[in-house]
């Protein structure tokens, strides 16, 4: 059988640092970025100010810079920011804040084929480094985005650790489910369902597996740990062409959730552990007693009532999630059979007492 050629492009620039966020001129100068004219995205809190930052630094270079504020996920933005990369030639578009800042320039960019820098405020997802933008539409429902990697990535782990404790709690979820996500991956080709890459799996679980000896989120050092594993997994994305090695049964119980709750939605990795142990659970794994273990220490929810939802509000998003992407084969398009099967995969998450059945190898 012939080997399939594999054409990975990754970021000419990746740093990450303490007190690099007044660095971001001269480190896109230092890695022969076209600095003609640059856009540089915000959103309309706390990474405004440190945006504005970026903007004087780049300014004292000497670069025409141009700001654009008040950015929060949406796909019309990202649509409008395009036309103005285009009609204003911008060269290098930069984002510095979180998701619903990152996610729009970075589609923007991607659809213009423009020089993409993120310089995430928070460590909440893997959307810092992902080839893919989770947007929301003039419907108000959120939908992912087929983009690039970024071309640079900066990473201040002084900034990113003064973000509030649920956003780094909530990325330490997002990160770890990659070994749930290669689970149902594996299982999904095992099944004959979808191709497994090992290659790409591999940056993934080594992306995630440190999360599972985390004694706290509040070090610099777990900072830095989460930081690298994040970008780590946009490697493992781009590597396999899919999201498949960060997204498996776990992220469609929380794409459930946000269809179900809507602005009353917990943070993406916040629902994304709830997913896991879910998936665990199905899976009859051991990690699931891993990730409890995990989720007690560093205070991830453990039971659905710890973000304020009900156990039927958990069960019915488990019972959706596979309808949500049908082409994704994941542990749930293979246990949900009957009417009953969301609610005991539900039970078996959260009750320590419960047996799931081991699948088959």
């Amino acid at each position: 059988m012939a080997l399939r050629s594999r054409k990975l492009s990754i970021p000419r620039l990746l740093h990450v640092g303490t007190a690099c966020m007044c660095d971001v001129a001269s480190l896109l100068a230092d890695h022969d970025f076209d600095l003609g004219r640059v856009l540089v995205g915000s959103g309309p809190g706390p990474s405004r100010t440190l945006a504005e930052g970026v903007v004087s630094g780049l300014r004292g270079h000497g670069v025409d810079v141009l700001h654009r504020p008040g950015l929060c996920g949406r796909l019309d933005q990202a649509a409008a920011l395009a036309a103005e990369i285009i009609q204003e030639g911008v060269t290098v578009a930069v984002a510095v804040g979180g998701g619903r800042v990152i996610d729009p320039v970075k589609l923007a960019a991607a659809r213009t084929r423009t020089d993409f820098v993120s310089v995430p405020t928070t460590i909440s997802n893997d959307g810092i480094s992902s080839p893919v933008a989770s947007l929301v539409g003039k419907d108000g429902a959120r939908a992912s985005h087929a983009a690039r990697m970024p071309c640079g990535i900066v990473v201040d782990v002084e900034t990113v650790g003064s973000a509030p404790a649920p956003t780094i709690r909530a990325g330490s979820a997002d990160l770890v489910s990659n070994l749930t996500a290669c689970m149902d991956w594996r299982l999904a080709d095992r099944l004959g369902h979808d191709r497994f890459d090992a290659y790409s799996a591999m940056i993934a679980e080594a992306a995630a597996r440190p999360v599972l000896d985390l004694q706290d989120v509040t070090s610099a050092a777990s900072h830095e740990i989460l930081a690298h594993g994040l970008l780590l997994s946009g490697l493992a994305m781009a590597a396999a062409g899919t999201s498949r090695p960060c997204s498996g049964a776990e992220h469609l119980v929380s794409h459930a959730l946000d269809a179900q709750l809507g602005t009353r939605a917990a943070l993406h990795g916040e629902q994304v552990a709830l997913g896991c142990l879910v998936s665990a659970a199905a899976h009859g794994s051991p990690l699931l007693a891993e990730l409890r273990r995990l989720f007690s220490r560093i205070g991830l929810p453990l039971a659905p009532a710890d973000l304020g939802l009900s156990t039927q509000d958990l069960v019915d998003a488990v019972a959706a999630g596979p309808s949500l992407r049908p082409d994704r084969w994941t542990i749930l398009s293979e246990r949900l059979r009957g009417p009953g099967d969301a609610a005991e995969l539900v039970a078996a998450a959260f009750s320590p007492s419960s047996r799931v059945v081991e699948l088959a190898s």
